[in-house]
């Protein structure tokens, strides 16, 4: 009997207690909540669907004003070797203007012989050859027109020089011409070459000094110490030693023109 009215009681507390008037604080924000989202789920995807739209419009304005990276946009950047291979091929793909060996040379067979004076000079000169002499020679000598004589730099560069002249003469010559040949190749001091009114010798600075021969041919014997006392025939045999192996390549029809250039 007691534990009924024990329970009696309780349940009489706790009836009291919940008929006791309460004050509940609403806010306007909660109540707002309460009539847009009736629910947590609906609450929960409007606002991630307001975060995506947000996050949209932010991209969207910065886009206005900045360039977005993009790796394929980059600029590569080699290092010190790699840029100098990208120069040298470059360089390779350049296309090089040929070079004429023969431009501004007069190929043109010239009046008195193969070549005119002026021309050989001309020629000399673009080939860098040193201390040109050029002296004419009596006709009463019945030899040639006129010596020439240069110094060449080195023995490849004298080589060069006879090669040059001789090139140039076969592309001014006639079919009736000669083709001379370049006397002394064994020798490093001396290249000598007739072009029929013109002979041409090339010399080493030393072999040119030792032999002197532009006092012989500009002053004559009288006022040369190495031949004082000669006549000119004396002179002219002396010379000839020089020329003693000179023998021009002979033409089958013109033997007797080849024979004369021997003498």
């Amino acid at each position: 009997m007691q534990t009924v009215l024990t329970s009696l009681l309780r349940t009489k507390i706790q009836f009291y207690k919940y008929l006791k008037p309460r004050t509940n604080v609403v806010t306007y924000s909660q109540l707002r909540q309460i009539t847009m989202f009736p629910n947590n789920n609906q609450k929960q995807f409007n606002d991630d669907e307001n975060i995506e739209n947000e996050s949209h419009n932010l991209v969207g304005s910065l886009s206005t004003t900045h360039k977005v990276f993009e790796d394929e946009n980059a600029e590569i950047i080699f290092d010190v070797s790699e840029k100098q291979e990208m120069i040298n091929l470059e360089d390779l793909r350049i296309e090089e203007e040929p070079h004429d060996p023969y431009e501004g040379i007069n190929l043109k067979r010239g009046v008195n012989g193969v070549f005119e004076i002026e021309d050989l000079i001309s020629l000399l000169q673009k080939s860098n050859a040193k201390n040109i002499f050029v002296t004419s020679v009596p006709s009463e000598l019945q030899y040639v027109d006129y010596v020439v004589i240069v110094t060449g730099r080195s023995k490849k560069h004298m080589q060069s020089l006879a090669n040059f002249i001789r090139k140039v003469y076969k592309l001014k010559k006639n079919k009736t011409d000669f083709l001379p040949k370049i006397e002394g190749e064994d020798s490093k001091d001396w290249l000598a070459l007739d072009l029929g009114n013109i002979v041409l010798h090339i010399f080493s600075s030393f072999a040119r000094s030792l032999y002197d021969l532009e006092t012989l041919w500009s002053v004559g014997p009288d006022y040369d110490d190495k031949s004082r006392g000669s006549t000119d025939e004396d002179i002219m045999e002396q010379y000839n030693t020089f020329l003693s192996d000179l023998e021009p390549i002979e033409n089958n029809d013109d033997d007797k023109k080849s024979e004369m250039y021997r003498q």
